[in-house]
């Protein structure tokens, strides 16, 4: 199916062996009560447990509203998410990974309508509740789940006027749970160069950038945490260590340039959760030691930041007069 021009919204959904939950996620997007008109785009990565005849079957039923790209192979997150960028074409976009749902009707008529009505704003997302696929009495697994936590607000700090730096240090936004305007993020995608394991992160970052977004204080979407996502069979440091990448090629970014302090901050931070981690712990002094000495590095450039920055807001606020 091709995209109308009266498409007004693009949701994308990639998938990869998601059979025990693509049914409800695509479900959850055909219940809409919305005056919008939009469109699903779903990829495929060469699911091999029967997630691919379910697709098959609900674009059967529904080739006005879905349009359905099958990988010859499995090409992974990144390339994946290539495919979904450079077929979203409307005025609004949204991805979801095919084990979340969305579970307000009317989600897509009051995001949209919010942002037409403010257009200072770069998108709009909302809390999510997070449910337990599989709990298991491994201390390890456990530790690398949400088990502890009921809703993304819990252990991210969401405000009302979400800016840059909320994003920067870490706050985490659901990925089904953002609308936001079509600023052509293909090309960012073509030019990104390090893992997908945070993905959804830096593309946050992009939209985000010289502008902001509306957080809606509801639980409209959920995230199904279960044993094979990415963040229960990788290891913690790999996670980190692409962090810092993502954080370090903000630093080449001109349009980042005001918030070096921030970043520099939270390149400290992945650090240093790094460090007390059981994975880097159980290295050799010598390995560890590597770690240690660049954390030693971005202390001393974050510091140096944070003093300057300071000393320009100082000037800043003497300068236009806004002692009181």
């Amino acid at each position: 199916m091709k995209n109308e021009s009266d498409t007004m919204l693009n949701i994308g959904i990639l998938c990869h062996n998601h059979f025990n939950f693509i049914e409800k996620c695509i479900n959850s997007i055909l219940c809409q009560k919305t005056s919008y008109n939009y469109n699903i785009i779903i990829v495929d990565d060469f699911s091999t447990d029967g997630t691919r005849e379910i697709l098959e079957n609900f674009f059967q039923q529904n080739q006005n509203k879905i349009e359905l790209i099958l990988n010859n192979d499995n090409i992974g997150a990144l390339n994946s998410a290539k495919i979904l960028a450079q077929n979203a074409k409307a005025k609004y976009v949204c991805f979801l990974d095919g084990d979340d749902y969305w579970c307000y009707e009317n989600k897509i008529q009051t995001q949209i309508d919010f942002l037409e009505n403010n257009p200072d704003y770069a998108g709009c997302f909302h809390d999510a509740k997070i449910e337990q696929y599989n709990k298991s009495n491994d201390a390890n697994y456990n530790h690398r789940t949400h088990i502890n936590w009921k809703t993304y607000s819990q252990f991210n700090r969401y405000v009302e006027d979400f800016m840059p730096w909320d994003l920067l240090v870490r706050n985490i936004i659901p990925t089904a749970s953002l609308i936001f305007r079509n600023t052509k993020v293909s090309k960012f995608l073509n030019n990104f160069n390090a893992s997908a394991l945070s993905l959804s992160w830096a593309l946050h970052l992009e939209i985000i950038k010289n502008s902001k977004l509306k957080y809606f204080n509801e639980i409209w979407s959920v995230y199904n945490d279960h044993p094979k996502g990415a963040s229960k069979i990788h290891d913690i440091t790999v996670f980190k260590r692409n962090n810092v990448k993502i954080l370090e090629n903000l630093l080449k970014d001109p349009e980042w340039k005001f918030y070096k302090y921030e970043i520099y901050d939270t390149i400290c931070k992945e650090y240093r959760s790094m460090l007390k981690s059981k994975w880097e712990l159980e290295k050799s002094w010598k390995e560890y030691k590597k770690s240690l000495n660049a954390y030693k590095k971005y202390i001393r450039i974050a510091n140096k930041f944070d003093i300057d920055q300071l000393k320009n807001d100082f000037n800043y606020v003497r300068n236009n007069g806004l002692v009181e």
